[in-house]
């Protein structure tokens, strides 16, 4: 999800999806809840999103399809972004003593982002970090707001946030960041890493099925995860996750 100057004003990811995205009430400088997980799972953080960002799901969601995006906080300076950014976020931004001659060094800061999420209202499941850490901000069976108008290629269904988990990595798209060169610029090491174990985790859990861009489910309206993300490393041909057993 990624948002750009001119669509500030929508939404960002999926943002409306998480387009603008680069989104208070739980983006504090004090440390979250790091989940207590088993050996084969890997470690999560905990950090809930403010339920303005969310939807309850009554009953049990069935899910099989993840949707991959990116963010980060290059628009955080934004003036139109400024004038709805939480009281939340303005703390956290002010705790690290961000301004624009360092916002380069803090875009993938998953607090600055996730404080944009909640400012446009909208959110993903999960981040994963430049280091590869995992965020949970959406528990699995609630519906979090990150693909916005969508359709499957696969199969026709609609309302992709319905079925989906939303996985937001931090990163930029290359017309929106020219530091972003390279598919070593675009995403790290880490980050596929803890992408395919946290997939290999929801497979066990829910039967993933699919793992698809949000370009893909939103063509002409969305472009993340970008040209220059690897999916070789995070999907087969038929776009079902490389980790989970057949």
């Amino acid at each position: 999800m990624t948002t750009r100057p001119h669509s500030i004003t929508a939404t960002v990811l999926c943002l409306i999806t998480l387009s603008m995205v680069q989104i208070s009430g739980c983006a504090r400088a004090s440390q979250p809840d790091v989940a207590s997980q088993s050996d084969a799972e890997p470690v999560i953080v905990e950090s809930p999103i403010s339920s303005n960002a969310y939807g309850k799901w009554e009953g049990q969601r069935r899910i099989d399809t993840v949707v991959i995006h990116y963010a980060s906080a290059i628009y955080w300076f934004n003036e139109d972004f400024q004038e709805i950014v939480g009281e939340d976020g303005r703390a956290y931004a002010n705790s690290i003593s961000l301004t624009p001659q360092n916002l380069a060094n803090h875009k993938y800061d998953w607090q600055l982002v996730k404080a944009v999420f909640e400012a446009y209202g909208v959110s993903s499941h999960y981040a994963i970090a430049r280091d590869g850490t995992i965020v949970r901000f959406v528990p699995d069976n609630d519906r979090a707001w990150h693909a916005g108008r969508s359709k499957m290629p696969q199969d026709g269904r609609t309302g992709v946030n319905n079925f989906s988990i939303g996985i937001e990595l931090m990163a930029s798209h290359p017309d929106d960041d020219p530091t972003v060169k390279t598919a070593e610029d675009a995403y790290t090491a880490a980050q596929y890493e803890s992408l395919n174990k946290l997939m290999a985790m929801l497979c066990e859990k829910h039967g993933i099925e699919y793992v698809v861009g949000h370009d893909e489910i939103a063509p002409g309206r969305k472009t993340d995860p970008g040209p220059l993300f690897q999916w070789d490393r995070v999907r087969t041909e038929d776009h079902a996750p490389v980790v989970c057993p057949e």
